[in-house]
């Protein structure tokens, strides 16, 4: 089995598809595709897999570099601009460089498992069901039924906070489908372990979104005007390297296996306060930390991304 981030990234299509094959066989996973794919132009094969009718993608291991080093960044006229009205109105000490150090983890080099990580996070307190279930056909045909696009195809995911989640085929057919409860820390990490999967740590979160870049987001430096929330298009939509749709709403900020780590956002909350448009896109920086972002088990939404140990 192919365990090395190097290695990996070494394959041809062809090598690329029989160790895809062989992990399948491994995790007991069905293999859906092995594709080229480019993100913010770097290159690399994504090899997605389907278990237990969720989509996974491999996320190599081995020794790779996490974190961030704030004196290496160097921001564009526009960040700082942007930090520095940000800085004067809410009284934040030190430079750009200093502040962004401040919340993203230190740089560092670990070791890491080879991993099949969820495509797209999910909302916690899930309980599968059947497809047929009634609850779930009827928020299907509602949806089905609303004004859209003729040629329009179903959506491949669609989630009702606190009340469902489906997976959809181009023809509308529900593939899997869950009801959502209350859900609790323990409760998502015992769920979890039950069906052989795990929550991602903090370096594991953060490999799997970066990829190996080294830059403060995993498509560079630099961020467009606004926020991430409002903007429909730019780099923090789509597929990443690896082919995950990771950190792309400040809002689904992420659990991680250490309970007060959360990854991908901070709950929206530097957005929802207007506090400027580079502090706004910080928070779905890589390596990006919330100091003060606690947690606890009274959650009403919880999102996390499952992963299925390899090794």
């Amino acid at each position: 089995m192919i365990a090395d981030a190097a290695q990996w990234f070494r394959l041809d299509a062809e090598a690329a598809a029989k160790a895809a094959e062989s992990i399948a066989v491994s995790a007991g996973a069905e293999l859906v595709e092995v594709r080229d794919h480019e993100y913010a132009g770097r290159h690399g094969l994504v090899a997605v897999f389907v278990m237990g009718g969720e989509q996974f993608a491999f996320v190599p291991g081995g020794q790779v570099t996490v974190g961030f080093d704030g004196d290496r960044f160097e921001p564009t006229a526009q960040q700082q601009a942007s930090f520095a009205d940000s800085a004067h109105q809410y009284g934040i000490e030190g430079d750009i460089r200093q502040f962004t150090d401040s919340v993203t983890s230190s740089l560092r080099t670990v070791t890491l498992p080879p991993l099949l990580v969820a495509v797209n996070a999910v909302e916690a307190g899930a309980h599968a069901v059947p497809p047929d279930h009634p609850e779930i056909m009827r928020r299907v045909d509602r949806l089905r039924h609303r004004p859209r696009p003729a040629a329009e195809p179903a959506p491949s995911q669609v989630e009702w906070s606190n009340a469902a989640r489906v997976v959809l085929r181009p023809d509308w057919s529900v593939q899997a489908a869950w009801l959502l409860g209350s859900p609790s820390y323990d409760g998502e990490v015992a769920r979890l372990a039950g069906l052989g999967q795990r929550l991602l740590t903090p370096d594991e979160w953060e490999y799997a979104c970066g990829a190996g870049a080294t830059t403060l987001f995993r498509w560079g430096d630099n961020c467009p005007d606004g926020d991430p929330w409002s903007a429909t298009t730019g780099p923090h939509h789509g597929p990443n390297l690896f082919g995950l749709h990771i950190g792309q709403d400040p809002y689904c900020e992420e659990r991680t296996a250490v309970r007060d780590v959360v990854c991908g956002g901070d709950g929206g909350t530097v957005v929802c306060g207007g506090a400027g448009s580079f502090l706004s896109w910080l928070t779905i920086a890589t390596a990006y930390r919330d100091p003060g972002y606690a947690t606890d088990d009274s959650f009403s939404t919880m999102r996390l991304r499952p992963a299925i140990p390899l090794i």
